[in-house]
C-alpha cells in the first residue's frame, strides 16, 4: 500500500465498493476538474464575483472530500461561507493558493494511482 501525502482513498474505495472501473472513472473526472477549478477560482477572485466564488467552493468541497482531502474540504467550506457573505475578503487568496498547492500535489498522486489501477495494481 502506497503512502500518500495529500490524498486518502479510503472513502473513494468504500464508495466504489472496490470497483477499479468506478475508481478510474472518478479519479479521471477529478483530474480533469482540477485545472478548471484553479482557473475559475482565480478568475472569480480577480473579478470580485464573490458569491459565485462561494458557489464554486461548495462544488470543489465535495470533489476534494471524495479524494480524502478533508482539511482542504474544510478550507473550501470556509471559503464558501465567507465568500457567499462577502466577508473576510483578505482570506480568499490564502484559501485559493492553498487549494492550488494541495490540488496540484493531489494530481501528481492521483495520476500514479490511476496508472496503478489501470495496471490492476494496488494503490
Amino acid at each position: 500500500m502506497t503512502s500518500h501525502k495529500v490524498i486518502d482513498l479510503n472513502y473513494l474505495k468504500e464508495m466504489s465498493e472496490g470497483s477499479n472501473e468506478l475508481m478510474v472513472e472518478l479519479i479521471s473526472m477529478f483530474l480533469k476538474q482540477v485545472p478548471l477549478f484553479q482557473e475559475q477560482l482565480k478568475m472569480l477572485h480577480e473579478t470580485k464575483e464573490f458569491i459565485t466564488l462561494g458557489k464554486l467552493a461548495h462544488k470543489i468541497k465535495s470533489s476534494v472530500a471524495m479524494m480524502g482531502m478533508n482539511e482542504l474540504a474544510t478550507d473550501m467550506k470556509t471559503l464558501e461561507d465567507i465568500a457567499k457573505r462577502e466577508v473576510e475578503i483578505e482570506k480568499y487568496a490564502v484559501l485559493i493558493n492553498k487549494f492550488n498547492t494541495v490540488s496540484t500535489e493531489a494530481v501528481t498522486e492521483l495520476t500514479q494511482v490511476l496508472n496503478n489501477l489501470k495496471s490492476n495494481k494496488l494503490c
